[in-house]
């Protein structure tokens, strides 16, 4: 990367971001090396299921229960309910998971793959968005390792969340918006970067920070056009079907509040720091602009000297740059990261708990920063006034970092056994056990979701026994229950 650009053709760059895109795809399929679920992902699966918190209180009268029953909650309208009960958030999400899973089976494996085919169409997404801005420019390749690199971004991509769906919709929804801006005044372009960004917030309500920025954007930039007789008809479609939805499910919305109020009064005693909570929103959005390591300390001062390099950065790029598409962009691609940390730490200071400012919540601005990033780097190098020693230090404090805390998260990532009920189940189907004996129905109905589609066994529930018993030929085995939530 320290070559200069004019040293590589267009052709050779090419072929090297389709490498580089290839590795990272590759990498998505391949990681994590071992996975386990934890308590959110959880709520996904059964939320996929039409299963919801309050389900097990339906069968609080019963100590014996068919796999038929359980079955019968599996239906789109269960999901949509199970959703709204749960904070009616990630519907989107939840209904494809529950169609995805109905075709391909219940194994951890398919839950996952959801996820990685999401981050695999964003990553092919992000490459497309990088050409709008690079053409056939080794920085797209840069780009591409910082996404895939990143350990928020690998994360969500095999998490059995909504969080690598939402990256995908707001990285296409940006595909249309820089298309709306600089190719053509389309109400078809207008009309895509709204349906996705509908798509967005209904995979996760917290993409709104994104969307938010396109609206300002095309406020400031595009008013005049945005509002022509073409253009609302485009706007209005997407608007009405996010008005629709929160309007069936205004429950949801309404439990979110009471969840908050909880975790606030949880919290109280804890008390809140709102110095902290800047603290650690710098912290935060220094590691998502790639000022990887004085930014990964605990030290205050680690974290505000790295987003000052950045912001540093940033500065010089928009003064040096001669064009004034380039200083835009920046100003745009920079305006991403910048108010969602912003958002976030704001909602956190409102919450007056720190609850929002958890790594994933960052997430939907990931691809902005990198590319961001990136693009910095590329109108800094066609400078001459940079030589190649200058020019290759600052890659190299990018892109060194970023990986080196990427490989080391790889060699440390040790996935904690929150839950037994997925090996549990796989051992129910490997033996072709067709009785289990459970705790509470709890357990019976997240083993279910676990267990191959039309799979016949009859639960029988013993709350004084804390086990999985599984009834077996030649007797009967327990397993001590996992479950941390």
């Amino acid at each position: 990367m320290a070559v200069a650009e004019s040293m590589i053709s267009n052709s050779a760059a090419r072929k090297i971001n389709i490498v580089c895109l290839l590795a990272a795809i590759l990498l998505v399929l391949i990681l994590p090396l071992k996975k386990e679920i934890w308590y959110d992902e959880s709520i996904s699966i059964r939320c996929s299921k039409g299963i919801s918190h309050d389900t097990p209180l339906f069968y609080a009268n019963t100590n014996q229960i068919g796999s038929e029953a359980f079955s019968q909650l599996n239906t789109a309208g269960n999901v949509f309910n199970a959703t709204v009960l749960d904070n009616g958030n990630s519907f989107l999400y939840n209904i494809t998971l529950h169609w995805f899973t109905m075709i391909f089976g219940n194994s951890i494996a398919v839950y996952m793959l959801l996820s990685k085919l999401c981050a695999i169409g964003t990553l092919i997404a992000f490459y497309m968005l990088c050409s709008l801005f690079f053409k056939d420019s080794i920085f797209t390749s840069l780009a591409i390792i910082l996404l895939a690199t990143d350990n928020d971004f690998a994360g969500m991509s095999h998490e059995i969340r909504a969080y690598s769906m939402g990256i995908l919709f707001v990285t296409l929804a940006a595909i249309y918006f820089f298309k709306f801006l600089d190719q053509k005044e389309s109400p078809r372009h207008l009309f895509l970067a709204g349906l996705f960004s509908a798509g967005a917030i209904l995979s996760h309500f917290l993409s709104i920070y994104v969307v938010l920025v396109f609206l300002g954007v095309l406020l400031v930039i595009k008013k005049g056009k945005l509002f022509s007789g073409k253009n609302i008809p485009a706007i209005m479609a997407p608007v009405v079907l996010l008005v629709v939805f929160f309007y069936f499910s205004y429950k949801g919305v309404q439990m979110m509040s009471n969840q908050n109020h909880k975790i606030q009064e949880r919290s109280a005693a804890a008390g809140f720091s709102a110095v902290e909570a800047v603290q650690r929103s710098i912290k935060f959005t220094a590691i998502n602009y790639k000022a990887v390591f004085p930014a990964f300390g605990n030290r205050p001062f680690a974290g505000i000297l790295s987003l000052a390099f950045i912001v540093l950065l940033y500065i010089a790029g928009v003064r040096i740059s001669k064009e004034q598409a380039e200083r835009r962009n920046l100003h745009i691609l920079f305006l991403f990261g910048i108010f969602g940390s912003l958002f976030l730490l704001l909602l956190s200071v409102k919450s007056q708990h720190y609850t929002a400012l958890y790594y994933r919540y960052y997430s939907f601005c990931i691809p902005f920063c990198c590319l961001f990033i990136a693009y910095l780097l590329y109108v800094l190098f066609k400078q001459p006034a940079f030589n190649s020693l200058i020019k290759g230090s600052l890659v190299t404090i990018v892109l060194l970092p970023s990986c080196s805390l990427f490989v080391f998260g790889l060699l440390s990532a040790k996935p904690v056994l929150a839950y037994n009920h997925v090996a549990v189940a796989q051992q129910i189907a490997h033996d072709g056990i067709d009785k289990a004996g459970v705790s509470d129905w709890e357990d019976a109905l997240l083993l279910q979701c676990f267990l191959p589609n039309g799979y016949k066994i009859n639960y029988v529930r013993d709350q004084t026994e804390p086990y999985f018993a599984l009834y077996k030929t030649g007797g009967l085995e327990r397993i001590p229950v996992i479950k941390h939530n």
